[in-house]
């Protein structure tokens, strides 16, 4: 396998992730297995991630709940479930891959945690350069579980 680059990644100060924190990744799968790669890795380090359309709804009615008075059982249950989410951060990536005789490999990557709350990015990184898919994602989700506290 090429390993030629690394990952920098880059977090804004006074920014603190935790456990409690939820992920979300916000693109669709392709060919180089990127985004199913990335769950599977982010799961194994202990993030919370949840799909892209459940956090976008969190961040919706996030602001309806409160001061709502939900006489819906089925509404009440969905407004249960968006107040366990405390903090809700989307990863949103941007790469170039190609095939290379035996595994997906990167030219280039590169993600950005944004707080969906604010809509203030918090963390970026960045790789330039020739490695496999699942080199350069293990070495970025080792890098950002760094940064739990």
């Amino acid at each position: 396998m090429s390993s030629c680059g690394s990952v920098k990644l880059s977090v804004k100060p006074g920014t603190t992730f935790s456990r409690n924190a939820t992920l979300t990744i916000a693109a669709q799968d392709d060919k180089s297995g990127t985004v199913g790669e990335l769950n599977h890795l982010l799961f194994e380090k202990g993030f919370n991630v949840i799909s892209y359309s459940t956090a976008k709804t969190a961040v919706k009615y996030k602001d309806k709940i409160e001061g709502s008075d939900p006489v819906n059982n089925e509404f009440e249950a969905e407004v249960y479930r968006i107040k366990e989410l405390n903090s809700i951060y989307a990863l949103e990536l941007d790469y170039t891959y190609y095939y290379d005789a035996f595994y997906y490999a990167y030219r280039s990557f590169s993600a950005r945690v944004v707080d969906l709350n604010s809509g203030e990015i918090v963390m970026s990184a960045n790789f330039r350069g020739d490695r496999s898919v699942r080199s350069v994602l293990k070495d970025f989700t080792t890098q950002l579980a760094a940064q739990i506290k």
